[in-house]
C-alpha cells in the first residue's frame, strides 16, 4: 500500500537495535583484596575448634548469619560443668611465610541464638582466651552473660600478643545446654 509520511507507524522502542557502550577503562596494576588477612571476621580462614559441635556444628558459629535459631547454631546439648564449653579458631598457617605467627585479636562479638540464651540456665560466666598451643589458654577478657534470648556480647580488648588459638568459653552446669549463634574475632592489624 502506498501511504504518506504522516501515516507511518511509530516503531516500537524495544525493537530498536541495542548499542552497547565501550568497556570501562581497566584498573592499572590491579591487586587482589586482602580481606582474608585483614579485618574480616566472616572469612573461612583458620580451622574451627571447640566442644560446641552439636546442632549445626562448629562451622555455624563462623558463617555470616548471626540471626539464627538454636538448632542452626553451635551447640552442646548437655554442657560440661565449669568454664569448659568452647568455640574458637586455630590460626596456624595464617601467614605462610611465618606459620608460628598467630592473630592479634582486638575485639570479639558473640551472639546468642535468636530463640535461646547462651546457657539454658540463664546468666553464666564467660571468657575469651588465647594460646600458642592447643592447651593452657590465657584469659584476655571475661565477664558474665546477661542471660537473655538473642544476647550480644561485644568486647574490645587491647592486644599485646599474637596467639595461634583463640576461643570463647561458657560455663556449664553439666545438665543444661549452651549455644553460640555467631563468633566474630577481629584482628588489630
Amino acid at each position: 500500500m502506498l501511504v504518506c509520511d504522516t501515516c507511518y507507524d511509530t516503531p516500537q522502542e524495544q525493537l530498536r537495535v541495542i548499542i552497547l557502550p565501550a568497556d570501562p577503562t581497566p584498573i592499572v596494576n590491579p591487586r587482589p583484596e586482602r580481606s582474608q588477612i585483614n579485618n574480616n571476621p566472616f572469612t573461612s580462614i583458620g580451622r574451627n575448634i571447640g566442644t560446641m559441635s552439636q546442632a549445626a556444628g562448629l562451622a555455624a558459629a563462623f558463617d555470616s548469619n548471626a540471626n539464627k535459631p538454636f538448632f542452626l547454631s553451635s551447640v552442646r546439648y548437655i554442657s560440661t560443668a565449669g568454664l569448659t564449653n568452647t568455640i574458637g579458631k586455630n590460626w596456624t598457617g595464617l601467614d605462610a611465610n611465618n606459620p608460628t605467627t598467630g592473630l592479634l585479636a582486638s575485639r570479639f562479638v558473640v551472639t546468642a541464638p535468636n530463640n535461646a540464651k547462651f546457657a539454658a540456665i540463664g546468666s553464666v560466666a564467660y571468657a575469651f582466651q588465647g594460646s600458642n598451643v592447643p592447651a593452657g589458654f590465657t584469659t584476655l577478657a571475661s565477664g558474665n552473660t546477661v542471660g537473655t534470648i538473642g544476647e550480644i556480647i561485644d568486647v574490645s580488648i587491647t592486644p599485646t600478643t599474637t596467639y595461634l588459638f583463640h576461643q570463647f568459653v561458657l560455663t556449664g552446669d553439666g545438665i543444661s545446654s549452651v549455644s553460640v549463634a555467631q563468633l566474630q574475632i577481629y584482628s588489630a592489624g
